[in-house]
Parts: structure tokens; C-alpha cells; sequence
């Protein structure tokens, strides 16, 4: 008989249920109402034992299909049990009326947990590569407790692979983000990759993609700096290269070879652009000698030459 056959015979012998509106797992709080209902009285009888009689036998009395694809409710007892996946409906062919032992339900249980985490985490892992530390940490988060097993699995799936993911980080965020591998390997550790996996991701990364992802950073720059000084445009570009994550050494090249100087004209239509802005501000709490003077010392603050302020500072005095 084939795996498609036993799944059909299965089927014949499940019923049929609404499933939660809610989850597609047993809600705990439903289950929690259902067992008040028919237990009763049954809280004063626990609280003078302090413990609930075992059942003699566990015998499956419903198999209820979920709204989830290839998922199904098992009810012991006529208690809800556990959750299963078609697999392990098939396996361990779960039809009503069989007997299982409380052994049996607690390993059906554990694996049931771990199917679910495990398609949990592939779900996750649709979207992009994943580190292990990030899988596990999902996991966590979704309150999984098979951890270990479902990362081993995926492991042996070849589904994690964190040198890989070293090598695929770099990649991308060198050729898309055009971030230093100072930045990268920041961020691979926060994603809990070792120091290998780094090493052997950063050697994707050559020096010569390092100056031209520099440069390219360094006229991106340029191009928002139009309306700066020659000296803040270069402090500005600087700055940007070690955020971004550069060694001091490209950082340097990439400066040596890079023109920000302007012609005069152009440095004083930068000066005046900056220095009207400074000009209308001040001028709501100072006149005279003060608006001048802290207008003045705005304008060297954004490292404009010294002949170029006074010659604005003296246009604005005939202005007056």
C-alpha cells in the first residue's frame, strides 16, 4: 500500500470537527472551559488527594481535522491530546479506537511539537537565508521547546549553513549596501555567527571592491554636500567612509584621489546659501555687533576661508 492510500484509509476513519476559530491548534483556554464543564466537582476531589487519578487506558476517541493543511486534532479519552501533522497520522496510524500508552502519547507529543517548530522554521527561512542563532532565536520567541532537535534536522537538510550565510551576507550588503567589512562583521556577530564563519565570509570581500564601494560612497556624499565648504564636504565624506565601516587605509586612498576643492565663486554661493540660513535665525534675538559676530562665527565653525566670510559679513553691513 502506498503512503497515498494510507492516507486516504485514515481519512475514512477521522471526524470531522469545527476546528478553533482562533488557532489551529486545541485553544488552552477552551480546553481549560471544556474540562471544567465535565469534570464538575472534580477541583474539591483534587484539592483532598493532590493528585488526579491515571486513567487505565488512553484510547484515541476523535481525530479532528484543522482549518491548517495536513494538520489534526487527537482526542484521548474524549480530552483533546496533542497535535499532529499527516506524517505522523500515517506513521503511527492514529484512528479512533486505538490504545495507546501514556509513553507512546508523551514521545507522539514531543514529536508533534517538533514538526510544528520544524515548519515554523522553514516558513521563516522562505523569505531569505537565516543564521542558526536567528532561527533559534524565532524559535524562542514562538515558545518552541524541541529546539534542538528541529536545528539538528535542519541541519542534516543542509537548511543551515552559517558559513554560507557568512559568505551570502558579505556579498550582499558589499555589493548592494556598499558597507565596509568593519559594518559587516559588526553585524555578523549580532547574528551570533562565529569567528570563522566571519573570516571566512570577510575573504569574499577583496580590496579592491573595498576602494570601489569607497569611492562610489564618497560621491554619493559629494553629490549632498554641494552647498558646504571644501573642508566640510571633506569632514563630511570622512565621517561617512568610517560609519559605513572602511579601514583607515582605503578610507585615505579614496581621500588622497578625491576632489572637493571649488573655485571661489562656487565656495561663495555655498558660504552665501549657509550664511543667510545662520542670518535670519540669529536675527530674531540679536542686532548689531552680536548678529554679526555670531553669524561670523558660524560661518568658520563650517570651515569657510576666512577673506570669504568677511567679504559676506561686509555685504551684509552695507545692507543695513
Amino acid at each position: 500500500m502506498t503512503r497515498e492510500d494510507e492516507i486516504k484509509k485514515a481519512a475514512k476513519l477521522i471526524e470531522l470537527g469545527p476546528s478553533s476559530p482562533k488557532n489551529s491548534d486545541a485553544d488552552p483556554k477552551q480546553k481549560k472551559k471544556s474540562a471544567a464543564r465535565k469534570n464538575g466537582n472534580s477541583r474539591k476531589e483534587k484539592n483532598q488527594n493532590n493528585k488526579t487519578a491515571e486513567p487505565d487506558t488512553y484510547i484515541i476517541t476523535k481525530v479532528q481535522a484543522q482549518k491548517a493543511k495536513n494538520r489534526f486534532n487527537i482526542y484521548i479519552n474524549d480530552e483533546y491530546a496533542f497535535p499532529v501533522d499527516d506524517n505522523l497520522l500515517v506513521q503511527h496510524r492514529l484512528i479512533k479506537g486505538k490504545e495507546l500508552t501514556k509513553e507512546e502519547i508523551d514521545t507522539l507529543r514531543e514529536k508533534g511539537e517538533m514538526s510544528k517548530g520544524y515548519q515554523a522554521a522553514l516558513h521563516y527561512l522562505n523569505y531569505k537565508m537565516r543564521s542558526e542563532k536567528e532561527i533559534v532565536d524565532y524559535l524562542i520567541d514562538k515558545e518552541y521547546q524541541t529546539i534542538e532537535p528541529i536545528i539538528e534536522k535542519l541541519k542534516t537538510h543542509r537548511l543551515i549553513n552559517d558559513e554560507e550565510y557568512a559568505k551570502s551576507f558579505v556579498r550582499t550588503n558589499s555589493l548592494l549596501k556598499l558597507e565596509g567589512p568593519r559594518k559587516i562583521e559588526r553585524a555578523m556577530v549580532e547574528k551570533g555567527l562565529s569567528k570563522s564563519d566571519i573570516l571566512t565570509g570577510l575573504d569574499e570581500y577583496s580590496p579592491e571592491l573595498q576602494v570601489e564601494n569607497a569611492e562610489k560612497l564618497a560621491e554619493k556624499v559629494l553629490k549632498r554636500q554641494r552647498n558646504k565648504s571644501s573642508r566640510e564636504m571633506n569632514q563630511k565624506v570622512r565621517q561617512q567612509l568610517m560609519t559605513s565601516g572602511f579601514d583607515s587605509d582605503v578610507i585615505q586612498l579614496v581621500m588622497d584621489d578625491l576632489d572637493v576643492d571649488q573655485s571661489d565663486d562656487e565656495e561663495y554661493e555655498a558660504l552665501k546659501k549657509q550664511g543667510e540660513k545662520a542670518w535670519t535665525r540669529y536675527a530674531r534675538k540679536y542686532k548689531g555687533y552680536d548678529l554679526f559676530s555670531r553669524t561670523k562665527a558660524f560661518l568658520y565653525s563650517k570651515g569657510y576661508p576666512s577673506e570669504l566670510i568677511d567679504q559676506f559679513i561686509n555685504e551684509k553691513k552695507e545692507d543695513e
